[in-house]
């Protein structure tokens, strides 16, 4: 039957879908047809296929090709379908009649000689072909170009055969000559550790290492506020190393969509921490394009994001923010084209208090007005400020202490240290509730973020002192309920109640240039 079907993958967003190539040969005048909306890269892709049959010693059939892939409404753009279509075209004209082609995945792009110059993103296709034969229950073979194959397999579960040139590949599948070997992982896919950075090498800043405890404990959004210099980056750069690794699904769908984006192929399960730059644009922060990329937000997906200046970026940017810090994905539509991309992270951002920042500072003076100041914190909405459960003033060290350095305190500060109390409480929370306390309903926070009598009149009365909204003393609640589990602690007591509104207060505008107003119990 002059009928063939092979099986690729393509991508829709960081989503992949499985390609149906079906390659039919018929009477009539000779003829070459791809159906299936196929953009530019791909209709191309016909003169790549014809070259690559006849220099690798295979006949082109004098015969109507009729090339289709399913699904046929799906727009499909990628080279790493050259590969499946010159085999289905020989399969078709009985050149492979003995090759089993149900059990393989193909991918790869053919040069005019019939060699196998390449694929993008290999390690998402070899973490989308696993999937892909998870779903069907039975076990999948991808091949592709060899260049590429031992980065594919480093993924576990499927079997990677890496293949130089068509000639090579159609040989295997009909058991001509010396068969080819799985492919096995290269030296160069260790897993990636990336830079370490140690809590203990940061000299006081007691409250905001506890507070950043508590972040990490709980998957709370934090905010960081100080003069230049005083250690506001620094902290936040040691804060991934608070955080457990990945769960190896996880770090595999992670490490994927960096494949994707042409970042890494190096499998990690090192929590991504992504800084992007104040001039980030809306596409390059939360992902667009025609069709949609993903965008920062993503990459930082079970990571950190952390923004610094954040109020520096552009105000649309830091508003779009909104629906992922609540949802933990960014839905973004485009004309065609509709993608969902999962965006769960923990936001760090920092920024100076006022223009000249030095408000606040101990000996430097500020000389912005307080319309300055109020215009300046403004940049960061109420909205958006609502949705950041933790604040904290950081003020510079002494220099004294910075050149004494800290004594006593380096094993207990440590990041490793940290890490501990971090993944114990995290173990009580996902006992308790089956997800951190950052992302408890509020159904799930009424049932366990209840604060005993003394502390439930205290937050009651800070709150209409200072009109709170429910986000705001949910969010109060969620913390105080962080605080007591690192404690190991049951209820929740007023002590973390008490922390929890503090870590909670925000910059005041100053009556006078050079007076500083801090919102905290009295």
């Amino acid at each position: 039957m002059p009928l063939a079907t092979l099986q690729s993958l393509t991508f829709v967003g960081v989503r992949p879908i499985p390609v149906q190539i079906e390659v039919h040969l018929s009477a009539g005048l000779p003829s070459f047809a791809l159906v299936g909306l196929p953009d530019a890269e791909i209709r191309e892709s016909k003169e790549r296929v014809r070259s690559a049959l006849l220099n690798s010693g295979f006949e082109f059939p004098s015969q109507r090709i009729t090339v289709n892939l399913a699904p046929a409404d799906l727009p499909k753009g990628s080279a790493a379908f050259d590969l499946a279509v010159a085999l289905g075209i020989a399969a078709a004209s009985g050149q492979l009649a003995k090759a089993e082609l149900q059990d393989w995945v193909f991918a790869g792009e053919l040069s005019l000689s019939g060699a196998l110059t390449g694929v993008r993103s290999p390690f998402a296709l070899a973490v989308a072909a696993r999937k892909q034969a998870q779903q069907r229950n039975r076990p999948l073979k991808l091949m592709m170009p060899k260049a590429h194959a031992s980065v594919s397999a480093t993924v576990p579960d499927i079997a990677v055969y890496g293949a130089a040139s068509l000639f090579e590949a159609a040989a295997h599948l009909v058991g001509h000559g010396a068969p080819m070997t799985q492919e096995q992982p290269g030296s160069h896919t260790a897993n990636a550790a990336g830079q370490v950075f140690d809590m203990a090498e940061v000299i006081g800043h007691q409250t905001a290492k506890h507070a950043l405890l508590a972040a990490a404990a709980g998957q709370h959004h934090i905010r960081l506020v100080g003069p230049p210099g005083s250690g506001k980056s620094m902290l936040a750069q040691r804060i991934g190393g608070l955080l457990p690794a990945l769960p190896f699904e996880e770090s595999l769908d992670i490490s994927a969509i960096r494949s994707l984006k042409g970042e890494s192929d190096v499998f990690s399960q090192v929590r991504p921490f992504r800084n992007p730059h104040p001039s980030s644009s809306m596409a390059a922060l939360i992902g667009g394009g025609n069709p949609p990329v993903p965008g920062e937000i993503t990459l930082a997906h079970q990571g950190i994001l952390f923004t610094d200046e954040v109020l520096e970026f552009d105000r649309r940017c830091l508003e779009s923010l909104r629906e992922p810090l609540e949802t933990g994905r960014v839905n973004i539509s485009r004309s065609g084209h509709q993608s969902t991309f999962p965006a769960r992270f923990l936001w760090v951002c920092a920024h100076n208090p006022c223009p000249c920042g030095w408000l606040g500072h101990p000996v430097k003076e500020c000389r912005c007005t307080p319309e300055q100041v109020r215009r300046y914190q403004s940049k960061l909405s109420g909205p958006l400020a609502d949705r950041l459960d933790i604040s904290i003033d950081v003020q510079p060290v002494e220099h004294q202490a910075l050149l004494q350095g800290q004594q006593g305190e380096q094993e207990s500060g440590s990041s490793a240290a940290l890490l501990t109390q971090v993944m114990k409480a995290r173990e009580v929370q996902l006992n308790r509730q089956g997800c951190l306390n950052g992302e408890m309903t509020p159904g799930q926070i009424s049932m366990h973020c209840k604060p005993e009598h003394s502390a439930e009149q205290l937050l009651l009365k800070y709150a209409q002192k200072n009109h709170l909204s429910a986000r705001a003393l949910h969010r109060i609640c969620r913390v105080a309920r962080t605080l007591a589990d690192l404690d190991a602690e049951t209820d929740i007591q007023k002590k973390q109640v008490a922390t929890a509104i503090q870590y909670r207060k925000s910059l005041n505008l100053p009556n006078t240039p050079n007076q500083v107003a801090l919102n905290g119990i009295k």
